[in-house]
């Protein structure tokens, strides 16, 4: 596996952060879009990028990925793997969770950190509906945390649907992330920018449901606690932003997936910093593998050069990992160690 050497030009976690969104090629890549329904009404599109099946007629192994929070299968770091799979000649699914497909879906709740039914429903229409054999999942961000939770709920089944798995820049722990989120540069910048898409999909709700929330509050809103309070909570089951935040992370299921995993993630990540890292259950596992480089920032992994001429580090490590991981079993691995609390 190589080693992941931070471009020198940058070397700093926000902008690593940053420029890793904003330099990342989007291959011209012709997906094929179909629409899952959902037992409770709504739907799911996702995107499939093909390869030809095996002489055999055999569908090939598919990768399947989550993006991160206000992502779609147009995010560039889904459309730099996706290149890269292509480049490899396999073929993948992009899910676009609810309200990530550019149309709103039909009913009150919405997608978020902890919503596993919602890949569940994937799962089983690819292997029961569409006949795919192998599947490969890959999740970033919140797609991770939802990638995990799923994994361990799943526990000894998920060796009969998913091959492997790779969860990248993970807030394990969405307590803590959204304490971080919500102050200093990370709320200027990062939160900012996200609740504004965040709250533009809120109002367009607000056509439908007129009543589903306090919709001038929302409007008002300036951190994640406050937006989880208002809307993720109440729409979607949770007593409140605390009870959903505790129920969604990830943190508690990773003893109980039982397929080979591998976690990625830079020591300096903005969103959930490198000591945070819940080592103790990743060392205490015998199918968690996890990589982490001193520096990366969150889904950054910007390495080369120059910034036309970047290396695709992690697209090929998770996809290496797929190719010499042995399905279904354990994994060599080290210990991680966690770095000292500031």
């Amino acid at each position: 596996m190589q080693i992941f050497k931070p471009a020198w030009w940058c070397q700093d976690a926000h902008a690593q952060t940053i420029l890793g969104a904003l330099l990342r090629s989007a291959p011209r890549l012709g997906l094929r879009r179909e629409r899952i329904n959902t037992p409770d009404g709504d739907f799911l599109d996702i995107d499939f990028l093909e390869s030809p099946a095996s002489n055999d007629g055999e569908k090939p192994p598919l990768v399947v990925i989550l993006h991160g929070l206000e992502g779609s299968s147009k995010a560039s770091y889904v459309q730099t793997l996706l290149g890269e799979i292509r480049a490899r000649g396999g073929s993948a699914v992009a899910v676009n969770m609810r309200m990530c497909s550019g149309e709103p879906n039909r009913v009150r709740q919405t997608y978020h950190s902890g919503k596993t039914e919602d890949l569940d429903c994937v799962v089983h229409f690819l292997k029961e509906i569409k006949g795919y054999h192998k599947l490969y999942l890959v999740g970033f961000s919140i797609g991770g945390n939802i990638a995990l939770k799923w994994l361990g709920e799943q526990g000894r089944e998920a060796s009969k649907k998913i091959q492997s798995a790779v969860a990248v820049s993970v807030p394990y722990d969405l307590v803590r992330s959204v304490r971080l989120l919500d102050r200093g540069f990370n709320r200027a910048v990062y939160t900012r920018n996200l609740l504004r898409s965040l709250k533009t999909k809120v109002f367009i709700k607000r056509k439908l449901f007129p009543d589903a929330c306090l919709y001038e509050k929302v409007k008002r809103c300036r951190t994640f606690r406050e937006f989880d309070s208002l809307v993720t909570a109440p729409l979607n089951g949770f007593q409140d932003a605390r009870d959903y935040w505790s129920k969604s992370s990830c943190k508690s299921f990773l003893r109980s997936i039982c397929i080979p995993t591998l976690l990625v993630h830079a020591e300096d990540d903005p969103f959930f910093p490198g000591r945070f890292l819940p080592t103790k259950e990743i060392n205490n596992s015998q199918h968690l593998r996890a990589l982490v480089v001193p520096k990366g920032g969150h889904l950054g992994f910007v390495m080369g050069p120059w910034p036309w001429k970047r290396e695709h580090w992690l697209e090929n490590t998770l996809l290496d990992f797929f190719s010499n991981c042995p399905a279904g079993g354990t994994i060599a691995k080290s210990p991680v160690v966690a770095p000292p609390r500031i």
